[in-house]
């Protein structure tokens, strides 16, 4: 939980999506970690996108498996298409490599339409999930992914690992709601203002971004009373931000005037455990970061993700429109 004073707080109640794995030794041990069970907190994982309660981050539950079954349309959130059919994901690391080597492909390429891409989002999503359920099998997947697309496998992998860990399975939905994002041109424009302004790079800011609400998507204080599309503590938001707190672009730059305060952009690590003190966090979000860094498409693929919620009875995605409509309802994703 985030600290009071100067530290921000940690993402609204474990809100992080599943992403990144490096293919390292030490990524290996952080997916036994997690298979143990050594989450520090509920939410979301986002970076891979799944989610706790609000309060902490990505949260882990065993492998989700899609059921296949049709997903209830809602609102499309700020560009992300929503889910009609769960993909079914593979069981054996095999059939895993070859679905992360396609769904990265599709992804690293860009130019798919936005059903697609979330779609192939959804996919790996999914199949990092199953790997935290099944930690022997990463370093195997990573050898069979194609050359191409093993860097941005191995970041989602290890970045998902990060998340899920911090986050416990909990034992009943979040009182969130799942709203329309800003528009994707309309972020990038806020974090590279906030760069401009403070120096900060504007890819540490929209991985944050990505890490704590799914850029927004996520609307609800954690538990904590953390705020917001970079959620702040209204404590520390008094110190730093200036306007309306729920508002992105003051969120951002509040967000880049904490991290210049702790040390950012010389020493980033200590500036964005300070603004969440768990090394898992900073991990994933540079993990975020440099991908996003290196790829022209690795931002959108991530702000097309789905917000998977890991309950004590299983992970389930929680589509566009969920808390606002009562249409709307969460969809199981069943081992």
């Amino acid at each position: 939980m985030p600290k009071p004073g100067p530290i921000p707080g940690r993402p609204g109640g474990g809100r992080a999506r599943l992403a990144g794995v490096s293919g390292t030794a030490t990524a290996t041990v952080r997916l036994v970690l997690l298979a143990a069970g050594c989450l520090l907190a509920a939410g979301p994982v986002a970076g891979c996108a799944v989610t706790g309660p609000p309060t902490a981050q990505p949260s882990h539950s065993a492998a989700g498996h899609p059921t296949g079954r049709p997903a209830r349309p809602g609102p499309s959130p700020g560009g992300t298409a929503p889910v009609r059919v769960v993909p079914v994901i593979g069981r054996d690391p095999a059939a895993l490599a070859s679905q992360i080597t396609a769904a990265e492909r599709v992804l690293g390429e860009g130019g798919a339409p936005d059903a697609v891409i979330a779609r192939q989002a959804l996919i790996v999503q999914l199949a990092c999930l199953r790997l935290t359920a099944h930690p022997g099998w990463a370093n195997v997947v990573l050898g069979e992914v194609r050359s191409a697309q093993r860097a941005a496998a191995a970041a989602d992998i290890a970045a998902t690992a990060d998340l899920v860990a911090l986050t416990p399975p909990q034992p009943r939905l979040p009182t969130w709601r799942i709203i329309a994002a800003q528009p994707l041109a309309v972020l990038r424009a806020d974090y590279q203002a906030a760069q401009a302004a403070t120096g900060v790079g504007w890819t540490y800011l929209a991985a944050i971004n990505f890490v704590e609400t799914d850029f927004g998507r996520i609307a609800g204080p954690s538990t904590a009373g953390a705020q917001g599309p970079m959620q702040f503590l209204p404590a520390t938001w008094a110190s730093y931000g200036h306007g309306d707190i729920h508002r992105p672009r003051p969120a951002i730059l509040a967000a880049a005037r904490f991290l210049l305060a702790h040390g950012a952009p010389s020493d980033i690590s200590s500036a964005l455990y300070a603004y969440n003190p768990s090394w898992l966090y900073v991990d994933a979000v540079l993990r975020y970061a440099r991908q996003i860094s290196a790829s022209p498409h690795a931002l959108t693929g991530y702000y097309h993700r789905q917000i998977i919620y890991r309950l004590a009875s299983g992970w389930v995605l929680l589509p566009p429109g969920y808390g606002a409509s009562r249409a709307v309802h969460p969809i199981p994703l069943h081992p």
